[in-house]
C-alpha cells in the first residue's frame, strides 16, 4: 500500500505568556535597533518574525526558562531604518493574526520620552493600582496620549520588582513571566508599541534577597540569557547598567553592582549629548522612625553619595545638561524631592513632572513625564495594543 505523502503543517501563532516586549538598543547611523522579547507556554520554538524596512525575517533567540512554570523566553533583535521625520514600523509572526507597530524616531525630530517608575510613590488623589477616583488610571492616560502622538521611548524602573509577594510586588512581572497588577491591556499595548528601556535600580548582587529579581530582569529587561555577555559597552559582565543616545539625549540606567571606576568610561560615550538622564537609586533607602536617628546618630550612618560628585565633575567638563533621577517613593506631601536641580525623584505615574519637560524643553528635547492631564478619547479596544 502506497503512503500518502504528508502535508506540512501550517505554522501557528504561539500562544504568548508576556509579550512582545519591545526594548530599545539606541540608534546606530540612520538605523534603530530594537530587540522585541516573548514569552511562550512551553519550548516550541516560535515563527520568526517579519519587519517592515527589514529585508530577511528575523529568527528567535532562545534565552532560557522562567523561574516558574513552563514559559520560555526568546529574544528577536532587528535594526529598522530612519529617515529624517517619523516613521512607522509593523512587526509581526509572519503572516499569522496582526501586526503590531512602534514609531521609528526620525533624525530630525526631538525624541518624544515617557518615564516613569512604576514602583514609585503616587500621590494622595491617584492610583497606580486602579482606576482614580478624579479620572482614568494612569497606564490609560498614557496609552491614549501615546495614540494621538507615539512614543519614541518609555524608559521606566519597577518593571521588575524586588519581592515577588503581592504585598512587596502588587504590579509588574512575575517569576512565571505572568503581567501582575491592574490595566494589563494598557500596559501590553505600551510593551509592544513604545521600545522600552527598563532601569534596574534595585540592591546590588550582594543583596541576597535581589537574586531572583536580578534575574529576572536582566532575562526579560535586558533579554538577556543567564551564561549570555552583554553585545554592547554599557554594560559589565555581572551588572545591569544600560545606556543609549537618541538625537542627542542620553540615557544611562546605573546598578549598584557596577564597579565605580568604570563610571567615566560609560559617561565619555554620551559627549555630544544636548541632555543626559541618570537613573541610579539612592545611597541607601529612606529610613524613618527610630532607625533613621539612630543612623544620624552613628558616625558615618548616613551612607556616603559617591556618584553625585563624579556626575557633577563630568558636568562641568563637558558642559552637558545632566540630570540625576533616584527612583523611590516620594516625601509624604507628595512634593518634588527638595534637591538640587540636577538630581531629582524619578516621577511616578500620575505624579506632575513638568518640571522636567520644562526643562529638557529649553535644550529642544521632548519630555513626557505622564502629568496628571486629562486623557484624549480614543475609540479604539486597548487589547489591541500597537496593532
Amino acid at each position: 500500500m502506497k503512503r500518502r505523502a504528508s502535508i506540512p503543517r501550517r505554522p501557528v501563532q504561539p500562544a504568548l505568556l508576556l509579550g512582545p516586549l519591545l526594548l530599545a538598543r539606541g540608534g546606530q547611523g540612520d538605523r534603530w535597533r530594537i530587540s522585541a522579547v516573548i514569552v511562550t507556554d512551553g519550548e516550541d520554538e516560535p515563527p520568526d518574525l517579519t519587519v517592515t524596512g527589514v529585508g530577511l525575517p528575523v529568527p528567535p533567540r532562545w534565552l532560557g526558562k522562567l523561574p516558574q512554570g513552563n514559559g520560555a523566553a526568546w529574544r528577536y533583535d532587528f535594526a529598522v531604518p530612519r529617515g529624517a521625520q517619523d516613521g512607522r514600523a509593523d512587526y509581526g509572526f509572519l503572516d499569522l493574526g496582526t501586526p503590531w507597530s512602534f514609531a521609528v524616531p526620525g533624525m530630525a525630530v526631538p525624541p518624544r520620552l515617557a518615564l516613569a517608575d512604576a514602583a514609585g510613590g503616587v500621590p494622595p488623589g491617584s492610583s497606580l493600582f486602579g482606576p482614580s477616583l478624579t479620572g482614568p488610571s494612569p497606564w490609560s492616560a498614557l496609552l491614549s496620549r501615546h495614540r494621538v502622538q507615539p512614543f519614541h521611548l518609555f524608559v521606566i524602573s519597577g518593571m521588575v520588582p524586588l519581592g515577588q509577594t503581592p504585598r512587596q510586588a502588587p504590579g509588574g512581572l512575575a517569576p512565571d513571566g505572568a503581567l501582575t497588577g491592574p490595566a494589563q491591556a494598557e500596559r501590553r499595548a505600551l510593551m509592544a508599541s513604545v521600545p522600552h528601556l527598563a532601569a534596574w535600580t534595585g540592591p546590588g548582587s550582594r543583596h541576597a534577597k535581589a537574586t531572583a529579581s536580578r534575574t529576572l530582569h536582566r532575562l526579560l529587561a535586558l533579554g538577556l540569557g543567564v551564561e549570555e555577555r552583554p553585545e554592547n559597552a554599557w554594560a559589565g559582565a555581572n551588572d545591569l547598567v544600560q545606556g543609549l543616545s537618541l538625537n542627542r539625549l542620553g540615557v544611562l540606567a546605573l546598578d549598584a553592582a557596577a564597579a565605580p571606576n568604570a563610571l567615566p568610561e560609560r559617561l565619555d560615550r554620551l559627549r555630544g549629548c544636548r541632555a543626559v538622564l541618570v537613573l541610579a537609586r539612592s545611597p541607601r533607602p529612606a529610613m524613618t522612625g527610630w532607625r533613621a536617628h539612630l543612623t544620624r546618630l552613628r558616625p558615618g550612618g548616613a551612607g556616603v553619595d559617591t556618584l553625585a560628585p563624579m556626575l557633577d565633575d563630568f558636568r562641568r567638563d563637558s558642559g552637558i545638561d545632566l540630570v540625576l533621577l533616584r527612583p523611590g517613593s516620594l516625601p509624604p506631601d507628595g512634593a518634588p524631592d527638595a534637591e538640587a536641580e540636577a538630581a531629582r525623584h524619578l516621577p511616578a505615574l500620575a505624579v506632575d513632572g513638568q518640571w522636567l519637560e520644562a526643562r529638557l524643553g529649553s535644550r529642544g528635547l521632548d519630555l513626557v513625564a505622564q502629568g496628571p492631564r486629562p486623557a484624549v478619547v480614543v475609540p479604539a479596544d486597548p487589547d489591541a495594543g500597537g496593532r
